[in-house]
């Protein structure tokens, strides 16, 4: 049985106004990824219909609508809803029902099926195995969302271990359950703290901050931080949504260019980037963007050191 046909079965029954993307996704990425999608399915959500599920497909679908009722509060009125952590916190991210059955499972699988999204990830996962020919001994993940993103580089790179931080409890209990049941449990841990005030020494080969720079009051400050836990010469992943309303969202990017600006003037370079769009169809500036740069820390110059 293949467990996406028969997910896509219950998704079309249930809600089939969100029917359109996954068959989108389908065509564009075809069945490498159906198949890829499929085993995520069943390692999270078990290999044929059941409870669990009808619970993944209802988080997804009320992903979704507060997604787009979001956006149409961002696209009438031109900014976010949230303008501090205070007001998410309580509501979203410590929230047990909000992130255990809407907004973790939702965005899991939205990394597959929201086209824009799939693309950045294959991007990043292209990307990541340019730039490191040589084995990588470790890497974080600095915000770890539902832990795509670790998952990825531990499926990637088989000998590599990584550390995953968040001050979301239930951020960082998703992740280490999908960490396990892809099997990569022992070369993962999780750690609830703030990187700004707790990790004082560099020590990652990688640094990932993927989609948590529009979730900060002052995002250009966390930049810097993550600027001091990486190591001289070692690469960075930063990316943040732009013009992309979401209930948790706080800081406004409105365009590409201020990411870039906010990370250059943290003092990394910039090796690489990418720019994708959801509803291409909109005017540029209420279309839902992310971008991402791949960004380097320089080495630090032994002889200007010692003058």
């Amino acid at each position: 049985m293949n467990a996406f046909s028969e997910f896509l079965k219950v998704l079309k029954r249930k809600y089939p106004n969100y029917l359109q993307l996954w068959e989108k996704s389908k065509t564009e990425f075809g069945k490498k990824w159906e198949q890829e999608l499929s085993k995520n399915i069943e390692l999270m959500f078990g290999s044929q219909k059941n409870r669990r599920w009808n619970l993944a497909i209802d988080g997804y679908a009320e992903f979704c609508t507060e997604a787009l009722r979001s956006q149409i509060y961002f696209e009438k009125t031109g900014r976010y809803e949230a303008t501090n952590y205070r007001q998410v916190r309580k509501l979203c991210y410590f929230s047990e029902d909000y992130m255990n059955k809407r907004y973790l499972p939702g965005q899991y699988l939205s990394h597959y099926v929201w086209p824009h999204h799939q693309r950045m990830l294959r991007g990043f996962r292209k990307m990541v195995k340019k730039l490191f020919t040589q084995p990588m001994e470790n890497f974080c993940e600095v915000g770890v969302g539902c832990g795509m993103y670790s998952k990825t580089v531990l499926e990637d790179f088989p000998k590599i271990w990584g550390v995953g931080y968040d001050i979301r409890p239930f951020a960082l209990k998703f992740t280490k359950k999908v960490v396990s049941r892809f099997g990569f449990e022992k070369r993962y841990k999780t750690k609830n703290i703030n990187i700004l005030k707790s990790l004082k020494e560099p020590q990652f080969d990688l640094v990932i901050c993927q989609e948590v720079l529009e979730h900060l009051e002052n995002p250009k400050d966390f930049i810097r931080g993550l600027y001091n836990l990486t190591k001289p010469g070692v690469y960075a992943y930063i990316t943040a949504a732009i013009n992309a309303g979401h209930t948790d969202h706080i800081y406004l990017y409105k365009s590409p260019n201020e990411v870039k600006e906010h990370i250059l003037a943290n003092s990394w370079s910039i090796t690489s980037s990418q720019i994708e769009s959801n509803y291409e169809n909109k005017p540029i500036h209420q279309r839902p963007t992310i971008a991402g740069f791949f960004v380097n820390k320089p080495q630090i110059n032994k002889a200007s050191s010692r003058s």
